[in-house]
């Protein structure tokens, strides 16, 4: 409640970022004494090309201030979908001061190119470290393998059979299956789920364009479940090892462009960031989580001590969602992820074919730390699908 009266009291996000804006709307005047650019705005013929090198690096700015205001603050600061937009084409929008910098040297307008040479090493500092690889640890060497895959599967697929078999083929461990209405899983049984991956937790609410699944071929332990954190389905599945127990976490939050999809998105997610901590052991979360990691809260649930897979593996900028699911070209964002905790490590990851959805499913091979500890029990071991959900 604390949590939720400190967003209440909060400061508007976009009145944090139009003062933002209006600070470097104002630098032209500055530099009417660095380069005399700023007399340009004032005669009869107005120089439209600096004007907008001046608005998009303005708008740049508000959003980054904004996006690292909230961050620092946790939520003082209220974000609309607007922001978190833009937040989320953070890479691709930052791709114009890389532009504007070199035609307003070339131009002389001296301070405007400095701005933007700013904002190009913001970029820099955004994605270059989503092109390198994490380090490997010491223990991956003796852990256990465990492949998964992620497939936000669409309600609206046309072609439901071929996604389906795709995931059979896979012969992952474990799948996570977003958006799994109950028409879907009974194709995925009928192309050789029901034998393949007899061991399943699943939403109750299968009729939800937000319904989860997860089926595997590995037996599952007691705290496998569906259960409800505030706002937020959750589906948890207990996967036995030898050395220890795997816990995967699948979700997917509400899309920010629904009617009230970033308010419900927002404490979504804040119910996410509390629930985490009281999970033992390796822990993968995986799923649609409709954000890219750009977005403030995306990195605060970083901070709990989690690490983007894909990230680590140096594939941070590869993009999962595409515009429409009939066109075949590839994502423009990063929708779909799977986080882990310190106990696990992507080792490899390789995308899948859409077959039918707007997102890119994808295979992570992970390494699951040995561990003394067990949870123990085991459901699940027949070759019918054994459901665990309430």
């Amino acid at each position: 409640m604390a949590r939720k009266l400190r967003a209440d009291r909060g400061i508007p996000g976009y009145a944090a970022a139009l003062l933002a804006a209006a600070i470097v709307a104002g630098l032209p005047l500055i530099a009417q004494h660095v380069d005399g650019s700023a007399d340009e705005f004032s005669g009869r013929q107005f120089a439209l090309l600096p004007a907008l090198g001046w608005a998009v690096c303005a708008a740049l700015v508000a959003v980054i201030c904004t996006r690292h205001l909230k961050i620092a603050t946790d939520r003082s600061v209220q974000v609309g979908s607007g922001l978190a937009l833009a937040y989320d084409a953070l890479p691709v929008v930052l791709l114009l001061p890389w532009l504007i910098a070199v035609l307003a040297a070339v131009s002389g307008h001296l301070l405007l190119a400095a701005v933007a040479a700013v904002l190009c090493v913001y970029h820099l500092f955004l994605v270059v470290p989503r092109l390198m690889s994490a380090p490997t640890p010491g223990w991956v060497k003796r852990a256990e393998m465990v492949s998964l895959v992620v497939a936000n599967v669409f309600v609206d697929n046309e072609t439901p059979s071929e996604a389906a078999q795709q995931l059979v083929a896979s012969a992952a461990d474990v799948v996570v299956i977003v958006e799994s209405t109950a028409d879907f899983m009974a194709t995925f049984d009928a192309s050789g789920g029901v034998g393949a991956y007899p061991n399943r937790v699943v939403d109750p609410d299968t009729a939800s364009d937000y319904a989860v699944a997860i089926v595997t071929r590995r037996r599952l332990g007691p705290r496998s479940k569906f259960l409800t954190v505030g706002p937020l389905r959750v589906v948890l599945a207990e996967i036995e090892l030898e050395g220890s127990n795997l816990l995967v976490v699948a979700l997917n939050p509400m899309a920010t462009l629904d009617e009230g999809g970033h308010e419900t998105w927002t404490e979504q997610l804040e119910a996410l960031e509390g629930f985490l901590p009281t999970l033992e052991g390796p822990v993968v979360l995986a799923g649609d989580l409709n954000s890219t990691r750009f977005r403030p809260e995306f990195e605060q649930i970083m901070a709990l001590g989690y690490t983007d897979a894909i990230d680590a593996l140096g594939r941070g900028l590869s993009a999962s969602f595409k515009l429409t699911a009939k066109n075949g070209l590839g994502g423009v964002v990063r929708l779909d992820h799977a986080l882990t905790n310190a106990a696990v490590h992507g080792v490899s990851m390789q995308n899948l074919e859409a077959c039918g959805s707007d997102h890119i499913p994808f295979q992570v091979k992970l390494a699951v730390r040995v561990s003394h500890q067990k949870w123990g029990g085991a459901t699940g071991t027949g070759r019918r699908p054994n459901p665990v959900g309430t």
